[in-house]
């Protein structure tokens, strides 16, 4: 079988559209760990049915059944000797399913190290002095956007980059409206104690027809679900964003939804303000669980 080219997902997405019903079988297929197991075991060999009993620990009759399915779809082939191999086929599908599989749980734990940083690093700072009051955590769905890009990366790069962004937001009137016009921003890439500069990106959304400057990129952003608080913005030495903590750990209690691996946000209400006025939604991504 040659390999299939999708030259753009556009193709992908129509492949398989047009081939649902056998890809979900095929899965099916593997979705039983012994017949995963029994794959594996021949990886690297051929092995016969009772080194596979053996190495499955399954009675005769329950190998054979699942030997059967796995010779039926062409994952495996029964040659001389009474010994059994792997295709080509199942070789490339084993491989493509343990790297991707590798690669969420590398994402994973980007994640929880992420949160982890977070829940650890950032100091409470807020209007109220109570602390213990309960926080007023919205759900929100934010709907998909196609925004505007900017990006800066220095000892103070949210400055930087909003100095890029403002000219042309400001020209076109779109902080006059900014419930059809949301401005956010995080930081790309994230502060590291053994890095003085770090990155700052703002996005804008933007209609279909708007074409920002050769400077800024567009980017077409999926919708996510967020628990969201608001916050005043307080600057200490330290640069500490107030309140994450809190949303973060009440994300982490909470027992109806997990951490999302969608991008964290700021929604700046009031992007026209100083520094020291700057009012914040924070957007901390979430799933249901």
């Amino acid at each position: 079988m040659t390999e299939q080219p999708f030259e753009s997902r556009i193709a992908l997405e129509r492949f398989v559209l047009e081939s649902l019903e056998d890809m979900v079988s095929l899965l099916k297929v593997l979705d039983h760990p012994q017949r995963l197991k029994i794959l594996t075991l021949m990886l690297n060999k051929e092995c016969s049915f009772n080194s596979l009993q053996e190495g499955t620990s399954l009675q005769k009759s329950a190998l054979g059944n699942h030997l059967a399915i796995l010779i039926e779809r062409n994952l495996i082939e029964k040659i001389e000797r009474g010994e059994y191999r792997l295709t080509e086929d199942a070789i490339g599908l084993i491989t493509s399913l343990a790297q991707s599989y590798l690669q969420i749980k590398v994402r994973e734990q980007e994640r929880l190290l992420r949160i982890q940083r977070l829940i650890g690093k950032y100091t409470v700072y807020g209007d109220e002095p109570n602390l213990k009051d309960e926080l007023d955590v919205r759900i929100k769905t934010l709907p998909p956007m196609r925004v505007a890009s900017v990006k800066a990366i220095s000892k103070s790069p949210e400055g930087e980059a909003w100095a890029k962004m403002k000219p042309w937001v400001e020209n076109m009137g779109l902080l006059d409206n900014t419930e059809e016009h949301p401005v956010f921003g995080f930081n790309n890439p994230d502060p590291s104690p053994d890095k003085e500069e770090y990155g700052y990106e703002f996005w804008i959304k933007i209609g279909p027809e708007m074409v920002p400057p050769s400077e800024f990129k567009v980017k077409e952003i999926n919708s996510g679900l967020y628990a969201v608080i608001t916050t005043r913005l307080i600057i200490t030495d330290e640069n500490i964003i107030p309140a994450w903590k809190r949303l973060a750990e009440w994300v982490k209690n909470n027992k109806k939804y997990d951490f999302g691996s969608h991008q964290w946000l700021e929604r700046h209400l009031n992007p026209r303000a100083s520094i020291d006025e700057l009012i914040l939604d924070l957007y901390c991504p979430i799933k249901k669980v």
